[in-house]
């Protein structure tokens, strides 16, 4: 028999056998003959599956395959009319089984159920099960054999290794071009996203290629994509005088923001050039937006009942797509050590409606900084000696994609995954390497051979040659690293379902979306329609408005804040440790308080709104000249700013927005200083710092605010140099010496700039901290609404002034979510809820002073800037204490000018 016709034989039959039910008998089978019913069916499923991967294409065994189905197949009827039986064919039974299986006819189609049935009797089933069972042995020593690693490169031509080996050189050569060229001035280039596509199937990339980025601008208030395009091309000499424009990269960006269309660059080497733009491929009627990988993981969390967030084939191609589309960039600069699944993106297409492509993933990254002084490593990124040199992996990033692996097969991050007290953050570069490790024990069984093979290559890096270890940038690594990693990613994907790479590359959008699953599409539509839900009606509305679901640099849970939050966050929440710092919040507790309580702080704040709002000018209104007929914009009083540094604020809050949309103008930025995040990862993950901003916005309601996410004295350096603010509101203590910060305290009070801190939540048993008992700096205690001091403030400092306002039951904003609260209002106290209330009060005592100063002439002796010194407010508070409301703005300015005179006697 033709082994062609053999094999096709064996497909039809075992497919068959798979997939159908033999017919009903007269009498009802037996168990023992379910069970061998039921025993073939799954392994000829397995059979059939494995077909093309698992080796069945010996002649010898399909031969004896065929014939042990051959044996236990019978039929009803054996028509001699039936011209197989009347001729000797092999394996005739099987044979008219694939020609009724074939017959178009629909009635033969339907009588193969019946008229075929398995022999009931024992000699043949055995057979059947024993040759079934030697041919997954056969199978299964095939697949073993690829666990021995390859010690050498095949010499099989694969094109698209070499022009993935040809794409590493002009990302290299890209990204040098990008650190060397791209300086910002705007100040706004926060960073860019490279989007990650399959190597093209052929080898005239040797002449150049392009790649697709996304340049974010991004400012506090304002968060802006510009689609691109950057050709990068090897210009061998010169080729005449080019009618191309020099580009500059920062001014080409931001003066192309408000065009619909893809920025288009060329790059021959050596210098940039804008090109014509082109069409944009994302982004339909409103600003693109980007979900990370992240979310999913997050939404996997959520789920119960074994439920994936993402279906099987989709975990396979991106896993695929990942680590074919990676290599070009493994080991440069483009994959940070710190790369992982928030790095990953997702971008919205041109087409309203469709879904985010599973097969064009983004990978994000920072702003690529420019060449300085730094050491930098052979790769032209600056070298960071103490990863590397503690580093048991050879490849940091490899290993990061190793570790996506792990936990693209679960949908969870892997420090969830392994939560065995092993520290995942910075402390021990090895952590997540162990962690991944003994993930890996399982994910054989979990995952499969082929997917656990390729994780297993990445994670015990089994990419390099027997007997040595060199570079990955090695043209013979990077071939054995395509061959153990991605061939056998490929293999898992045509196994299963089947499709090849270059099926992949064309995926229509029904397809697409159907890969994305159920809940998967869920948690896109989600993310897209946070920003305008409608289309071309919504159009001018979305592109006004900032995203709200975009982050460039999404939070990493595992890092720097807690991933799960109690109930009860503890009196003293540490933001950061290091050798020589400890910062901790001072939000004393989230405990249930009564009705009665939370209303007699609302009295309390209702009363000291009521007192000084009459007399100070709203923003808005502050920021007009007083005679419009006779000034300028430029004549308006001077904006009092105040920085808040706690724990960042969630922009999402609907409190915080005026119709939905908008920023509250009166925040102007927002910085994080926490190490091992980006500058614009703001995002409170705690709820103290929204609790600060809420109360600050009620107050102050004629400042400026500057919100910074804290961790060391560059916060209070940016607030004084770069921010220039007037106040700063402190709600973190330290109970160690710590020389930089106590250097900015020092610089900032130096500067002129009013300082509040919370005095500390620890009752009588420690003192106030730092800085809060900082000379110059204002301690805040706390009070109830009835102006009772409350009972964790520190003991009162008999050689200073102690001033408390507020600090018990202090409704305001609030994260939904966070600590188990689902509102976007909660009650706290704490001498830190009381800090932004006295932080508040100085703004509005300043912005007084200066809007009455803005009315006298420019000779006077004006309070404004006598206010600015710690003493002269001070003594201000102090006579708040025994004065009492009813005066008008001018009499009130009249005392304030006593004092200062009184001052100085």
């Amino acid at each position: 028999m033709d082994p062609e016709d053999s094999l096709d034989l064996w497909r039809t039959v075992v497919g068959h056998l798979a997939k159908e039910r033999t017919g009903k008998t007269a009498s009802p089978p037996s168990l023992r003959a379910q069970r061998y019913s039921a025993w073939m069916r799954s392994h000829a499923y397995l059979l059939h599956e494995a077909l093309e991967e698992d080796g069945l294409t010996s002649s010898e065994d399909i031969d004896k395959g065929l014939g042990a189905l051959e044996n236990v197949f019978q039929h009803d009827s054996d028509d001699d009319s039936d011209p197989i039986l009347r001729n000797a064919v092999p394996f005739p039974k099987l044979q008219r089984i694939r020609n009724m299986i074939k017959q178009p006819n629909r009635e033969n189609q339907s009588d193969v159920s019946s008229t075929i049935r398995i022999s009931k009797r024992p000699r043949e089933n055995e057979a059947v099960i024993q040759e079934f069972s030697r041919l997954e042995k056969n199978a299964k020593r095939r697949r073993d054999m690829t666990r021995e690693e390859p010690t050498a490169v095949d010499d099989i031509e694969e094109p698209e290794v070499d022009c993935a080996i040809l794409l590493r050189r002009y990302s290299e050569s890209l990204h040098q071009g990008l650190r060397t060229q791209w300086a910002c001035v705007c100040q706004k280039c926060s960073g860019l996203s490279v989007g990650l596509a399959l190597p093209p199937r052929k080898t005239s990339c040797g002449e150049g290629t392009s790649f697709k980025m996304f340049f974010c601008v991004r400012s506090f208030s304002e968060n802006a994509l510009k689609e691109a395009k950057i050709t990068v091309k090897a210009v061998q000499g010169k080729t005449g005088k080019s009618t191309s424009e020099f580009a500059n990269i920062c001014k080409s960006i931001t003066e192309s923001l408000s065009q619909s269309n893809c920025l288009h660059l060329l790059y021959d080497g050596n210098r940039f050039e804008t090109l014509r733009p082109e069409p944009r491929s994302f982004g339909g009627y409103q600003i693109p937006q980007a979900v990370s990988l992240s979310v999913f993981f997050q939404r996997q969390q959520e789920l119960r009942g074994g439920s994936s967030v993402l279906p099987l084939q989709a975990k396979r191609i991106l896993a695929l797509i990942l680590a074919k589309a990676l290599l070009p960039f493994l080991e440069t600069p483009w994959v940070q050590p710190s790369f992982s699944h928030s790095n990953i993106l997702f971008f919205q297409p041109l087409q309203y409606g469709e879904l985010p492509s599973i097969t064009k993933p983004f990978l994000n990254m920072e702003h690529v900084a420019l060449i300085s002084g730094n050491a930098v490593g052979d790769s032209g990124a600056p070298a960071d000696p103490s990863i590397s040199r503690h580093m048991v992996h050879p490849n940091a990033s490899v290993l990061a994609l190793g570790i996506l692996l792990c936990e693209l097969h679960y949908c969870t991050p892997v420090g969830l995954l392994k939560n065995n007290g092993m520290g995942m953050g910075t402390e021990d570069v090895n952590a997540s390497y162990y962690a991944s490790i003994e993930i890996l024990k399982n994910l054989e069984d979990d995952a499969g051979v082929d997917y656990y093979l390729a994780t297993k290559a990445c994670l015990q890096w089994e990419y390099f040659p027997a007997g040595e270890q060199t570079s990955f940038e090695s043209i013979s690594v990077q071939k054995l690293f395509y061959q153990n990693v991605i061939k056998r990613l490929e293999s898992v994907l045509f196994k299963l379902w089947p499709l090849k790479s270059q099926d992949l590359s064309c995926l229509d959008a029904y397809e697409n979306q159907k890969c994305w699953g159920e809940i998967g599409r869920d948690v896109l539509r989600q993310q897209t329609s946070n920003f305008g839900s409608s289309a071309k009606s919504d159009q001018d509305k979305a592109a006004s408005s900032p995203p709200m679901s975009l982050h460039f640099t999404p939070p990493n849970p595992v890092v720097q804040m807690p991933a799960q939050y109690p109930s009860s966050i503890p009196t003293t929440t540490p933001i950061a440790r290091s050798s020589t710092e400890r910062l901790y919040l001072f939000d004393a507790s989230h405990q249930k308080s009564s009705d009665d309580d939370a209303d007699l702080a609302d009295r309390w704040m209702d009363d000291l709104i009521s007192s000084l709002h009459p007399h100070v000018d709203a923003f808005d209104a502050a920021a007009r000249p007083l005679d419009t007929s006779t000034k300028n914009a430029s004549d308006a009083p001077k904006p009092v700013k105040i920085a808040i540094l706690d724990s960042g604020f969630d922009p999402q809050n609907p409190l915080l927005r005026a119709d939905g949309h908008q920023l509250d103008p009166r925040i102007k930025d927002a910085r994080n200083f926490v190490q091992g995040r980006g500058p614009f990862d703001y995002q409170d993950e705690i709820g103290h710092g929204s609790h600060t901003l809420g109360t600050m916005l009620k107050i102050a309601t004629c400042a400026e605010i500057y919100v910074a996410k804290i961790a060391s004295s560059e916060a209070i350096h940016h607030a004084v140099k770069e921010w220039d603010v007037d106040i700063i509101s402190m709600s973190f203590g330290i109970r160690e010496y710590n020389g930089p910060m106590t250097e900015a305290v020092g610089l900032a009070l130096h500067s002129q700039k009013l300082m509040f801190a919370a005095a500390s939540n620890d009752g009588a048993n420690f003192g106030r901290a730092f800085p809060a008992k900082y000379t110059g700096v204002f301690c805040i205690h706390s009070t109830d609404g009835n102006g009772n001091p409350s009972s964790f403030n520190p003991t009162a400092d008999d050689k200073d002034v102690n001033f408390s306002l507020l600090g018990e039951h202090v409704r305001s904003h609030w994260p939904a979510g966070k600590g188990g609260h689902n509102d976007s209002v909660r009650v706290l106290s704490g001498t830190s809820v009381a800090t932004p209330i006295a932080a508040g009060l100085a703004a509005m005592i300043l912005s007084f002073v200066r809007q009455q100063d803005n009315g006298l002439n420019a000779d006077s002796d004006k309070l404004g800037p006598w206010l600015k010194d710690s003493h002269a407010m001070d003594a201000v508070l102090q006579s708040m204490v025994r004065q009492r409301r009813g005066s008008s703005r001018e009499s009130i300015y009249n005392k304030i000018k006593e004092l200062k005179k009184h001052m100085y006697r």
